[in-house]
């Protein structure tokens, strides 16, 4: 139960971060290395509740922006989703 409450409290860690964004800042992509720190959570959230599977929201896929050899990925969905993405995985743990 201990591990449910630090997913919780990440979840929320992510979510506050989004909240202090402005509206135009939230409707960007974010990095990848963000949208791996998300990957990261949900599938810890699946490991300790694998009941969990058809209720947990997605994870985050990314795209490449990169040009001339250069990797630049962003994921394909928007802070503001990914922000949904974290309430649903903090209530459905609650």
């Amino acid at each position: 139960m201990e591990m449910n409450s630090n997913i919780r409290k990440k979840a929320y860690g992510i979510m506050k971060s989004i909240e202090v964004m402005n509206q135009n800042e939230r409707s960007q992509r974010p990095s990848e290395s963000f949208g791996v720190n998300y990957n990261n959570l949900r599938k810890l959230c699946l490991q300790e509740n694998p009941e969990l599977d058809l209720l947990i929201p997605p994870p985050v896929a990314f795209e490449d922006y990169g040009h001339e050899g250069y990797t630049h990925k962003l994921t394909e969905h928007n802070f503001s989703e990914i922000h949904t993405f974290c309430s649903e995985i903090y209530q459905l743990l609650e």
